[in-house]
Order: structure tokens, then sequence, then C-alpha cells
């Protein structure tokens, strides 16, 4: 149990780090000039991931759903599937919990 925790909270920044620098590079291969196609897709993309980690993280049975979050926010959505647990009500150490 301990090597879990261990392991997550020192993947878990690395990982985040990771992605952070995967956008800026991205930003640095446009040209400059920011359009609202750039932006949206951008949008759709982090949307998608937020959407997906919560139905993850609160075990939400909407297949549907989180197969369209899923393919619109690849690759973040693959990390959250292998970081967030399944009904945990917590995702990326934020408190997610159901209505009761």
């Amino acid at each position: 149990m301990k090597i879990e925790k261990l392991f997550f909270r020192i993947s878990v920044p690395i990982v985040m780090a990771l992605i952070h620098t995967m956008v800026y590079a991205q930003g640095s291969v446009n040209s400059g000039t920011s359009d609202v196609q750039t932006g949206g897709g951008s949008a759709i993309w982090i949307f998608a991931n937020i959407s997906y980690a919560g139905m993850r993280a609160q075990n939400n049975p909407s297949v549907g759903w989180r197969i369209i979050s899923f393919i619109f926010g690849f690759p973040g959505t693959l990390l959250t599937w292998l970081i967030v647990l399944e009904g945990s009500e917590r995702a990326y150490g934020i408190e997610l919990p159901k209505r009761r």
C-alpha cells in the first residue's frame, strides 16, 4: 500500500509536467497566429479530459459518454484511465463526491 502511494506521489507530478511540456512544444510549432479552430480544439480536448476524470472518479454508469470523452480527450484520458481509481471520488488530488 505504501509503495503504491509513493509511486503515485512521484509519478503524477512528473506526468503532469510532461503534459505541460507537450502543450508548450505544440504552441511553439504554431506560426504565432491564433485562430478559433486552434483554441476550439484545445478546449474540446481539455473539457473531455476533465469530463472523463470526473466520470471515472464517480463511477458513472454512462458508457456512451465515457467512450466519447475518452476519444476526444486522448492521450490525456489514457493517463486518467491509468491513474484515477474507479469510484474513488478523487481525481488528481481533487475531491469529487457524488450527489447523495
